[in-house]
């Protein structure tokens, strides 16, 4: 059961308050139990059988992973000695095979297995909506914001030594994974190489880093030549990172080792935000957005790679939340918004794609959906790169007796002036801590 393996019931799934001995009465029908506590609510045999989380013969009891698999269920699976229409209350013992207790609802199969159906279990799988929460969407679901509504979020920023207190740390990712965006105060800024810096220490404490082709940790300096535009004094337009992938990187990390130049701005805006706006405004816009692809390639320095991607990626509908308001714009799983690496589109593009990306392109770069913050050395920046856009404005050396001879990086004589230090976290591990963390009240 789930209180036996550990898990705290989210508050807004335990709040069942029915008298012990008589919190619901159940009914059979030919295929499935309706339970009258949950607006009878049918639970079909076979799933029960299939979800049975309190036999060891079902969950392993240490590694609490299921032994059997679905389809070894047998689709005629049957509670034994009941018979269609019976409503059976606590304290009824007519139907054997179907028990009515104090704890939930006890099953005796007519192979002879047995299974207790907590009632807070049962409560969970009631409908979607209680799935999701158990889960904690409540921390997880995006919050959409504007440059006026991020500032009003609770924790958009945080000190880095506030960061080792654990209830700190779950407010932080719930930060990151509910509005994509967090800037952390305070990091050391003396050691500079990837095996010493400080932003691996506290990029681990959020998650698990992702190593890319530019490697686990990567800087992002003024270099002449560059190969990505990323490492110039140019203006650097709304993007994401590594749209070319199969699977971007969900999490990104910046921390500012220097900054002694005029300029270098970072701008943020969230594309959910943005993509919400377009489906009230123009839904067929919207809608448009959503199937077609756009190409985007990284040809260049020994690399070659392609993916397409629509610009509005819906989430896959059997892993959607109740959406119980049909005004409302469909479940968005991620933006793939990245101009500078867009390849050519596809011959067979509609023409109806081009005023609809128009559109979205103006509310991204509409001034109250963008949000500005110059790094100061110190800073770490953390945001959603499948959802919050970020650029970064022209900088140049400051002049006269104001400025700096520079930093020295890498191996040559080059110094600079602006320096970050940058890297990708896998989301899965974000998620996983916060949970892990609200679980334990934090």
């Amino acid at each position: 059961m789930l209180r036996a393996a550990g898990l705290r019931i989210p508050r807004q799934i335990s709040s069942l308050r029915c008298p012990a001995r008589t919190w619901t009465s159940v009914t059979t029908t030919k295929d499935a139990l309706l339970v009258n506590a949950f607006g009878n609510t049918a639970f079909p045999y076979v799933w029960l059988r299939d979800s049975c989380q309190s036999s060891p013969e079902s969950i392993h009891p240490s590694t609490k992973q299921k032994l059997h698999r679905t389809s070894d269920v047998p689709l005629d699976t049957r509670p034994t000695g009941v018979t269609e229409g019976q409503t059976i209350s606590p304290g009824d013992h007519s139907a054997k095979g179907v028990q009515v207790v104090p704890e939930g609802i006890e099953i005796a199969w007519d192979d002879g297995h047995k299974s207790l159906f907590s009632k807070e279990f049962l409560k969970i799988h009631s409908s979607p909506s209680n799935l999701h929460a158990s889960h904690f969407s409540e921390y997880t679901s995006p919050t959409a914001w504007t440059s006026s509504k991020i500032t009003q979020s609770p924790n958009l920023f945080l000190s880095y030594a506030s960061l080792n207190e654990p209830k700190s740390l779950v407010d932080a990712m719930t930060q990151l994974l509910k509005y994509g965006l967090i800037f952390v105060s305070g990091v050391p800024t003396e050691h500079k190489t990837n095996d010493t810096c400080e932003l691996k220490t506290l990029a681990e404490k959020f998650g698990e880093l992702r190593n890319t082709f530019y490697g686990e940790l990567w800087d992002v300096i003024n270099i002449a030549n560059s190969k990505n535009i990323a490492y110039t004094d140019l203006d650097l337009g709304l993007h994401m990172d590594l749209q070319y992938f199969h699977h971007p990187p969900r999490f990104q990390a910046l921390h500012c080792l220097r900054n002694r130049v005029i300029g270098g701005t970072s701008v943020f805006v969230d594309a959910l935000h943005a993509s919400q706006t377009l489906y009230h405004s123009n839904p067929s816009h919207f809608d448009i957005l959503t199937k077609t692809p756009v190409a985007f390639q990284y040809v260049n320095d020994g690399h070659h790679l392609y993916k397409q991607h629509p610009t509005i990626q819906l989430e896959d509908p059997a892993s959607r939340s109740e959406n119980t308001n049909p005004s409302e714009p469909p479940a968005i799983s991620h933006i793939n918004y990245s101009p500078p690496f867009q390849g050519p589109l596809p011959v067979s593009t509609p023409l109806s794609f081009y005023p609809a990306l128009k559109e979205f392109a103006d509310i991204l770069n509409d001034p109250k959906n963008t949000y500005s913050y110059t790094l100061k050395e110190g800073d770490c920046v953390l945001f959603d790169n499948r959802r919050v856009l970020h650029a970064r404005t022209a900088f140049e050396e400051k002049q006269g007796p104001e400025r700096e001879e520079g930093i020295p990086f890498g191996e040559g004589e080059s110094k600079t002036n602006r320096w970050l230090k940058g890297c990708y976290i896998e989301a899965d591990t974000v998620a996983d801590r916060m949970r892990i963390g609200r679980t334990r009240g934090l």
